[in-house]
């Protein structure tokens, strides 16, 4: 080992994601997950941090020796996560923070607001000291265990304005412009960009593919990068003449599908004569049909059948019943607004702009969802032709709404999970309770017997249709 001065190693090195302040922005997506596992383009950025470092070629710096003894040390370097404290036991550290601290290792923070990591090889180069910032806010630093030790209180509570004031104390400032997420749409819009940019980390590890199938059409071959193990049955089209394709191990592509690039197929994802337009990821184990375009699932979700989804982010754990759709474009072509818990409605700019399922979220048959629709972690809709815009998290119902039974909601995540071979942990389960009552306010307009106010009826016909669609609510209950 190389170890300087102070005792510590420099070859080795951990590498601690943070959130900010302004994961906030990101509400309700980031309520069941740190901002730094959200998906765009084909990884989210603890998985892009981890395929950067498995390159083997980041810390190639100095003489020959030194880049040998490296070079056998990048395999040890940790990538983890620091979070808010109820997402901790599920996505944070291994332990508590005193065993890294404690560690004879520099850590190396990164923003898990911070999308391309083209800069992070030069910060695993810098001195120790070296602080990144871009745009006044706190990108990344490589630090000594004392320093970091400074400002964990600060990461701990999202407080990086504050981390980055106590390092321009004792640390040297470099000032970097790259792009951070600050919204949620920005998932959506920087998705095929970043398809791009990760080309180089997955094709380390894709091989291109040699097509030797009559049966499927490639246009622009040495674009489409296919795992060995992936399974693709024609006819079927593969069209990467707009951008790369990439399909990973185990994914299976049925017939008459059609995937054009830039888009990613994740790992035993299964594609079911769909049509996958530009810009799309479809993350691990999911299970899809009909027409996709620019959208990305993170990942153990299902849209198997017809209907479309556009310009729209999925999370985990959600299903889209047949024929559900969603539009991605306003008769007025004007730029679509989007409902932020704690922020209100914001114009996002952005002209094509679809839904946002947030985890666990279950869409009945024949649903139509208008562009910029939020739907909450958890919630059951169904039996309705248009869904609200905004329905907040753990909603049950279609045309009457109420707060979904916590206990109802989490013996079918665990039967779903189960279905994919995972198992509902205890510490998953605590923090979907934790999650339950912090957004407890936002349903208050559910509690009880209060329903969403019905248009034209008078408060005698509202108390008997209030009466006899709780009726069939408990009929539908008692026969799941």
């Amino acid at each position: 080992m190389l170890h300087n001065s102070n005792g510590w190693d420099e070859t080795t090195m951990t590498l601690l994601l943070f959130e900010d302040e302004l994961w906030k922005n990101l509400s309700p997506l980031v309520y069941t997950r740190p901002i730094f596992d959200l998906r765009c383009g084909a990884f989210t950025l603890r998985e892009r941090a981890v395929a950067l470092l498995a390159t083997r070629n980041v810390l190639m710096v100095g003489d020959e020796r030194r880049r040998r003894v490296l070079e056998s040390h990048v395999a040890s370097m940790d990538v983890l996560g620091i979070c808010r404290h109820h997402l901790m036991p599920c996505y944070g550290l291994n332990g508590d923070l005193s065993g890294v601290l404690g560690a004879s290792t520099p850590l190396v923070l990164v923003n898990g607001r911070a999308l391309d990591l083209n800069w992070l090889p030069n910060l695993l180069e810098s001195p120790i000291g070296t602080v990144y910032e871009s745009h006044g806010v706190l990108l990344g630093a490589r630090l000594s265990p004392s320093l970091a030790s400074a400002i964990m209180y600060y990461l701990m509570h999202q407080a990086a304005a504050d981390a980055l004031d106590e390092l321009k104390r004792f640390g040297q400032v470099v000032s970097i412009n790259t792009t951070m997420l600050e919204y949620p749409w920005e998932l959506i819009s920087r998705a095929g960009d970043q398809l791009v940019h990760d080309w180089p980390l997955l094709s380390v590890r894709l091989p291109r593919y040699v097509n030797q199938d009559p049966h499927i059409v490639v246009h622009q071959a040495h674009h489409v990068h296919v795992a060995d193990s992936a399974q693709l049955d024609g006819p079927l089209v593969l069209d990467a003449r707009d951008g790369p394709i990439f399909i990973d191990e185990d994914a299976h592509i049925e017939p008459f599908s059609f995937i054009q690039g830039p888009a990613y197929i994740g790992s035993k994802a299964l594609v079911s004569s769909a049509r996958i337009r530009p810009e799309t990821s479809i993350g691990p184990v999911c299970r899809v049909g009909g027409e996709i375009e620019a959208s990305t699932m993170q990942g153990y979700s299902n849209k198997h059948h017809d209907g479309f989804l556009g310009h729209s982010w999925l999370g985990e754990w959600v299903n889209v019943g047949a024929m559900t759709t969603n539009s991605d474009l306003k008769n007025t072509y004007g730029t679509v607004r989007v409902p932020i818990d704690g922020l209100g409605q914001l114009n996002s700019g952005v002209l094509k702009l679809g839904c946002f399922l947030a985890d666990h979220v279950k869409l009945g048959i024949g649903l139509h969802l208008n562009g910029g629709s939020m739907i909450g972690i958890g919630s059951n809709i169904f039996g309705v032709h248009m869904v609200p815009k905004a329905v907040p998290p753990f909603t049950w119902g279609g045309d009457v709404f109420r707060e979904y039974r916590l206990e109802n909601m989490i013996d079918v995540a665990r039967r779903v999970m189960k279905r994919r071979k995972h198992v509902l942990s205890d510490e998953y389960e605590q923090m979907l309770r934790s999650v339950f009552a912090m957004t407890r306010a936002s349903r208050g307009y559910l509690n009880g017997e209060t329903y969403l106010p019905q248009t034209n009826v008078t408060p005698t016909e509202q108390l008997a249709l209030s009466h006899a669609e709780t009726e069939a609510v408990r009929a539908f209950e008692l026969a799941r």
